[in-house]
């Protein structure tokens, strides 16, 4: 037999009430429920099941929330008293959601087990599916089946993919929300093409024998319209012309409701714009119709564009501790209507004093620097940031001042996806080298080599010159920038050295990464992380006859690719799997100097791979708020570049290692805080053996593959304040 009928009417005649079934378990005013459990449910994610049910559990961990309870000013844990009619309700929701899913013959009943003891109750909803509807077919058409759709010229191809996308989901599941997806999207897509009032509706001819139902999305564009008058309220300090510089409404254009609130996305971009709306009059179903001016063709809507500003002046800072810098502080003024326009303009101190660090050389730094950020240049989505600097730095390396300037050019697409173009020229004074720190043992042979390869020691102020382009993007979505559970993030990077003439180096640099979550069902997430980079050195960076191979790799050693830390391969420490070597420092003992070594330097390399997969887990009886990761973290670092000789790296370093782990994960106000142990899978020698060995090793002539290893040298321990990917 088959029916016709509107959708909603459809979903709401599947679903029957729940007859009560409480008469074989007592309950009173004190009973709750210990938990909650579904058996059967398989085509719809339990997670969202869970959702639609109202009763509620006394929650994890229950015993050890009242124990803290009695700690003052510690809240105990709120009562749920159990309500038989919730329940019941409860399986009308869970029915609803089936029928919503396609699933039109579900049954849902449940399940009580009674503890009389601690009057608590074990619900357990058992399910049983059945089999779903299937569309048969899809149709898009006119409301008025005589009349063609009047598709602008230039859009056909666009209207008839739309169209197409929609008719093509025949042979699928039935399932309520994407059906008003279509709908909404049929719809918009009029409203965006000069049709303000466009509207579709859906019904459903159902085949309750087959199981089968064929959707019909009927399409009734109504008049074309075009923007009228565009007025500007609520401005005090900015300007109406630099306010209409940032909207894509414009009085003759046709109708597009995208127009309207991409001009509340763009206008919001503003820093002085704290809020921004835009009202169309006429637009609305509810407003006046000028019939006469529909009739012709002539229907014009004005818009009304009204603003609040925000303060235009704003003052922060932060105060913070450093191990290795000791006090630090940074202030920040700003004012977001500079001269007009929308323009910003930020003066930033940054100080990091040195005062109670725990190391004996710390590393002080004292940086100004003015920002000035000029809103629509080129397009109006497009900002320019000039922001000139000046760094004064005091470390181990030298004692010297910077002065330098970057010039941004930062293009904001859909949502968070931006593409930007920076350039920055820079100066650094070397008003001192520390040449007596390495026989001090301050500083490391490589860190000591590493300058004088950059050709450093040799002229005591030499001023060194970068200047460098750089290309980045941030593209993808996400369903929860703060904590992701679906999405996909891209980030490519390319950077070269340019004009040659006033840089130390030469090279092209390219860096992209992939991160992408995907969830499993629950509270459980698959995250993935996939990373590679590659330098390509040019010119007066490439060992020409009599140059040194290594002296020319070292100057590059900046930038070159290293991996190895939190938020990379979680089983080595920052920076240092692959390449690397020992930081040997020197102590005076007599006439003579005595090698050591403090650990290792990370060496670097010309190529990187990296990968990470982490699965998140809940952790049971803690709550929302606490999470596990178990992780399979690889990559490596090498340089395949016969220009540069082998670099003098041990043997096997520039392979592929691996490491897994776990942790623990917490959710914070002030962000999600990650502890976790990560374990050499396949450490290299290195890796295992100690430093000191090593230089011992070679000094007395001992093969490498004799040294003593150290096994606890395979476990790494990291801890993470905000995501780790």
């Amino acid at each position: 037999m088959r029916t016709s009928t509107a959708l909603p009417i459809a979903l709401v005649c599947a679903v029957a009430l729940a007859a009560p079934a409480f008469a074989q378990v007592r309950v009173d005013a004190l009973t709750e429920v210990r938990k909650i459990e579904l058996a059967g449910a398989h085509s719809i994610p339990k997670r969202r099941l869970t959702a639609v049910i109202k009763t509620r559990t006394r929650g994890s961990a229950y015993g050890l929330r009242v124990a803290l309870g009695r700690i003052p000013l510690v809240p105990a844990p709120d009562r749920h008293p159990f309500v038989p009619l919730t329940l019941q309700e409860d399986v009308v929701r869970l029915r609803n959601a089936y029928a919503m899913a396609g699933f039109f013959q579900t049954t849902v009943r449940y399940d009580v087990e009674r503890d009389d003891e601690d009057n608590l109750l074990d619900i357990t909803f058992v399910i049983e599916e059945g089999s779903p509807t299937v569309v048969s077919g899809v149709t898009v058409q006119a409301a008025d089946s005589l009349t063609p759709f009047p598709v602008p010229d230039g859009h056909e191809k666009s209207w008839r993919k739309l169209a197409h996308s929609v008719e093509d989901q025949a042979g699928e599941r039935l399932k309520a929300e994407e059906a008003r997806r279509d709908r909404d999207a049929l719809a918009k897509w009029w409203r965006d093409h000069g049709h303000p009032r466009a509207t579709c509706t859906t019904s459903l001819a159902a085949d309750s024998a087959r199981l089968e139902v064929r959707v019909t999305h009927r399409v009734a564009p109504g008049p074309f319209a075009r923007f009228g008058e565009v007025r500007v309220e609520g401005n005090q300090t900015i300007s109406e012309s630099a306010l209409r510089g940032q909207m894509e409404i414009e009085p003759g254009a046709p109708y597009s409701q995208a127009a309207v609130d991409q001009s509340v996305s763009d206008l919001q971009q503003l820093d002085i714009v704290r809020v921004a709306s835009v009202d169309v009059t006429g637009a609305g179903a509810s407003d006046s119709v000028n019939a006469a001016a529909v009739a012709t063709g002539d229907w014009v809507l004005p818009a009304r564009v009204r603003i609040t500003e925000a303060d235009r002046r704003l003052v922060g800072g932060d105060l913070g501790y450093v191990t290795d810098a000791g006090l630090s502080a940074q202030a920040r003024w700003a004012h977001r209507n500079f001269a007009g326009g929308g323009r910003t303009l930020t003066l930033t101190a940054l100080a990091q004093t040195g005062w109670l660090a725990l190391t004996d050389d710390p590393d002080k730094r004292y940086r100004f620097a003015v920002s000035l950020k000029q809103p629509s240049v080129l397009t109006r989505r497009t900002s320019l940031v000039i922001s000139p600097f000046i760094e004064h730095r005091d470390d181990t390396q030298d004692l010297s001042t910077q002065v330098g300037a970057n010039a941004t050019l930062l293009q904001h697409l859909t949502g968070f996806n931006t593409v930007s173009l920076d350039y920055q020229i820079a100066v650094r004074h070397i008003d001192q080298y520390r040449f007596g720190d390495l026989a001090s043992g301050d500083i490391g042979l490589f860190t000591f080599l590493t300058q004088a390869a950059q050709g450093l020691l040799d002229s005591l102020g030499q001023d060194l010159l970068t200047s460098t382009f750089t290309l980045t993007s941030n593209t993808g979505r996400l369903d929860d920038p703060a904590n992701p559970r679906r999405g996909l993030i891209l980030r490519p990077a390319l950077q070269v050295t340019a004009p040659t003439a006033i840089s130390s180096v030469a090279y092209w640099r390219a860096d992209v990464s992939a991160n992408a979550f995907v969830p499993l069902g629950g509270s459980v997430v698959l995250a993935s992380r996939v990373r590679a980079g590659r330098l390509f050195p040019f010119g007066k960076s490439v060992p020409g006859p009599g140059d040194d191979p290594t002296t020319k790799f070292l100057q590059l050693h900046d930038v070159a690719f290293t991996a190895g830390g939190t938020g990379d391969v979680r089983g080595w420490e920052n920076r240092l799997l692959g390449p690397k070597v020992p930081d040997i420092r020197f102590e005076e003992s007599g006439d003579s100097l005595i090698p050591h070594a403090e650990g290792y330097d990370a060496y670097g390399g010309f190529a990187r791979a990296s990968y990470s997969v982490e699965l998140r887990l809940p952790v049971p009886l803690l709550g929302p708020n606490f999470g596990s990761v178990v992780f399979l973290d690889g990559g490596r670092v090498w340089t395949r570049d016969d220009r540069f000789g082998a670099q003098g790296v041990a043997e096997g370093q520039d392979a592929w290692f691996a490491a897994a782990g776990a942790g623990l994960a917490i959710n914070t106000p002030v962000g999600p805080i990650q502890v976790s142990t990560g374990y050499k899978l396949n450490p290299s020698i290195t890796d295992v053996v100690d430093a000191e060995d090593l230089i011992r090793g070679e000094s007395q002539g001992i093969p490498v593959d004799t040294l003593p290893r150290h096994p606890n040298r395979r476990w790494q321990f990291h801890l993470a304040i905000g995501t780790s990917f």
